[in-house]
């Protein structure tokens, strides 16, 4: 993991029902952002917002690896426009 901030907006409760939502904001060549939000089902209140930046490493030579172009031509279909290049 390269970076993570989360933004905590109102309290949860252990037995709220949630609804969470995940995507892919920003993919680069060796690294991709998530962004995430989570909701109070039955009010529809924001409740948190996240974002993480994870790196592709390479384990045998323990650095940063080139996310393969298939995968990345993927998300970018996957995401539309919104997604960052």
């Amino acid at each position: 993991m390269r970076a993570s901030t989360v933004e905590y907006h109102a309290p949860a409760r252990f037995d709220d029902l949630l609804e969470i939502f995940v995507r892919l904001a920003r993919i680069g060549r060796t690294s991709a952002t998530f962004e995430c939000a989570a909701y109070l089902l039955d009010a529809d209140e924001l409740m948190v917002t996240a974002s993480q930046t994870l790196v592709l490493v390479d384990l045998d030579e323990r650095r940063a690896a080139e996310i393969p172009e298939d995968y990345r031509e993927r998300m970018r279909s996957f995401e539309g426009a919104d997604l960052e290049a």
